[in-house]
């Protein structure tokens, strides 16, 4: 695994000293923080229960489009950019596995998106101070959110990776994860809308739930429970297109 090592280093390094990916942070608390000071003074003033402040952020509109829109911005360059530079004829060459290769900038693109999500949990912990609610937060139901953010957020920065590998135009590949990202977000929950009663069938109900995520991160994870088949469901989702984005890449090797 060493050849993953050293390709999560040199790719987070690379999103570390990259003005665009500090750009994306600086809009989105900046956006973010608005939204949650809003929703702190609703809280404040209707006297609301500070239990459910938590998981009411989880709602924001900017968490929907963070989790929609950054993740095909993190992992377009990974390999389109080294197509379109032919960089990655030297990548080739290497006596790097492909599989290390790819799950090295999968894990960075992931560590770099943990980071940005970081500082909100700070700002939980500060609105415990006296000045602000001057009590404590629920944070048990606030760590389950954030792993089933984290791991629906792994699971859109494999399919970017998988995009990038398709093609050496970055905003092609940017593209085709959001639309991915979006579909997963809103399409199942459409989808039983518009079946009506075929929706009801066992076997088209049981697949419209596993892949409703944003029903099922209403159900489980936002409420502080983690059920093990989703947990399954996002690892399997994750190591499937980690799995064809080494295909592709193996495929470049060969032609």
């Amino acid at each position: 695994m060493s050849g993953a090592w050293v390709t999560f280093q040199k790719e987070l390094l690379s999103y570390c000293t990259s003005p665009v990916s500090w750009f994306i942070g600086f809009v989105f608390y900046l956006w973010r923080g608005l939204q949650m000071y809003g929703t702190a003074w609703s809280f404040a003033l209707y006297r609301g229960d500070q239990d459910l402040f938590a998981p009411s952020t989880y709602g924001l509109q900017s968490t929907f489009l963070m989790v929609m829109l950054v993740p095909g911005v993190l992992t377009m360059r990974c390999f389109a950019e080294e197509r379109r530079t032919g960089s990655i004829e030297t990548l080739m060459t290497a006596p790097v596995r492909d599989g290390e290769v790819v799950f090295g900038k999968w894990a960075a693109a992931t560590a770099f998106f943990g980071l940005l999500w970081l500082p909100s949990v700070l700002v939980l912990q500060v609105l415990e101070l006296p000045w602000f609610f001057d009590a404590d937060l629920a944070f048990g139901p606030v760590f389950a959110a954030y792993l089933g953010m984290f791991l629906l957020s792994g699971l859109m920065l494999a399919f970017g990776c998988f995009a990038s590998s398709l093609t050496d135009n970055v905003l092609l590949a940017a593209v085709l994860a959001m639309l991915f990202n979006f579909g997963l977000l809103s399409v199942p929950g459409q989808l039983r809308f518009y079946l009506g009663e075929h929706a009801e069938n066992y076997y088209v109900r049981e697949l419209l739930d596993k892949f409703d995520v944003m029903r099922n991160f209403g159900d489980w994870f936002a409420r502080g429970l983690i059920d093990s088949s989703q947990v399954a469901f996002y690892a399997g989702g994750i190591l499937f297109f980690l799995g064809l984005t080494t295909v592709s890449l193996s495929s470049r090797r060969i032609a």
